[in-house]
């Protein structure tokens, strides 16, 4: 096990290595069905970056770039670029990493407080994912930014609306949350 950066973390929190909990066992990921295929569709329309909030361990237990191998552009773990989602940074660091400017970015996740609001709050657009009607309070939140967030109920029609609205617009970098 690589312990460089239990050690680094250890180091600056003033605590004995000894003391660290290595038994971290998130639960097992898991591709949605169909993600394989709906990444290969998008990336035959724009490049394809991944940003994911995983730790260290979490990775290491699954390889998402390898799941979604060759069509990928990039895999931006949030531990490597050192901020998360919701952070706007995070939306803003993958953005700046491909040479485009949040505005640019599409971000596609499955989470109203981790994806959309992180994405609006870097200045990029979102795609959310959700199989049930947003609550009073999302459509609020949706409401303060329109036109910068759609809605659709599932992978398949959000494959769908990226390769009808796509074409009319300059290429962007997309943002998937796996």
């Amino acid at each position: 096990m690589d312990t460089t950066g239990p050690q680094a973390v250890c180091a600056a929190l003033g605590i004995a290595p000894s003391a660290f909990p290595y038994d971290h066992r998130p639960p097992a990921f898991a591709l949605w069905t169909g993600a394989v295929e709906a990444v290969a569709r998008i990336a035959r329309v724009v490049p394809v970056v991944t940003l994911s909030n995983v730790s260290h361990w979490d990775e290491g237990e699954t390889d998402v770039a390898a799941l979604l191998t060759p069509h990928l552009r990039a895999h931006h773990p949030s531990w490597r670029i050192g901020f998360a989602k919701p952070d706007p940074r995070a939306v803003e660091t993958v953005a700046r990493l491909h040479d485009r400017d949040p505005a640019e970015v599409l971000h596609v996740g499955d989470s109203v407080d981790y994806d959309v609001c992180g994405a609006v709050a870097a200045g990029a657009q979102a795609l959310w994912i959700t199989p049930r009607p947003p609550s009073a309070e999302e459509r609020r939140l949706l409401a303060e930014h329109p036109g910068r967030v759609t809605v659709v109920p599932d992978l398949a029609r959000a494959v769908r609306h990226i390769e009808q609205t796509l074409p009319s617009s300059t290429p962007p970098t997309r943002s998937t949350t796996p």
